[in-house]
């Protein structure tokens, strides 16, 4: 069974226990309210331009969302990779 990272081994020096698995999953909650809140942004500030220019930005804002949404997944599961190469081959080592 795999060990859980607790707060305190954030400050380990010795790096036996990884704690980016755990961060991460918080990393993409906020990339996903940031994202939300550039996509509110955006929509908003184009209705102070106009009607059309506010619906333009809300659907343009739309798809940028739902593709950064994405995009921010894909490099963190490249990241989470990572991780289980590394347990696999510690797996295969031992």
């Amino acid at each position: 069974m795999e060990e859980k990272a607790t707060l305190a081994d954030i400050f380990d020096f010795t790096f036996t226990k990884f704690v980016t698995p755990i961060i991460i999953k918080i990393v993409f909650i906020l990339l996903i309210v940031l994202a939300g809140l550039g996509w509110l942004m955006m929509t908003i500030g184009g209705f102070a331009g106009g009607f059309a220019s506010g619906l333009g930005f809300f659907i343009g804002g739309g798809i940028l969302f739902v593709l950064s949404i994405v995009g921010y997944r894909i490099m963190l599961e490249l990241v989470m990779v990572i991780f289980a190469i590394k347990k696999n081959t510690d797996r295969i080592a031992s």
